[in-house]
């Protein structure tokens, strides 16, 4: 199995596992977007989207982070993002907690384009 696979199967049973994820499902939000950034094999950071006061700079009325900028605000100091990958889940609530596609809004990709042309992100893979 070749290490790309390898590395996406260990995020996604990191997401699954991880009590912040676990605390979220519990909330009653319709999808729970999770980000992790990876660099040399560890997880360096992760965080959800988030709603509240405090989340300034998403452009949304409702005061919403979305879980790519978030996981950077996590991570600090963004040159960090120097060599890291970047790896985003969504997570349906219906019945059971499940992946489901994920596509990043125009102003996600304009913030990814950046960190990746200026800051050294190497990839960016939102799973399945």
């Amino acid at each position: 199995m070749d290490l790309l696979r390898r590395t996406q199967r260990n995020i996604l049973e990191f997401f699954r596992e991880d009590p912040k994820t676990l605390m979220l499902k519990e909330k009653h939000y319709a999808s729970i977007h999770r980000a992790v950034i990876v660099k040399r094999g560890q997880v360096i950071a992760s965080a959800s989207n988030n709603y509240g006061s405090r989340s300034r700079g998403s452009g949304y009325s409702r005061s919403s982070i979305h879980a790519e900028k978030n996981v950077v605000k996590v991570l600090g100091n963004i040159h960090k993002l120097q060599g890291a990958d970047m790896y985003i889940m969504r997570f349906s609530r219906c019945s059971e907690m499940k992946f489901v596609k994920s596509t990043p809004c125009s102003a996600c990709r304009v913030f990814l384009e950046k960190c990746i042309r200026e800051y050294g992100l190497k990839n960016v893979y939102y799973i399945e």
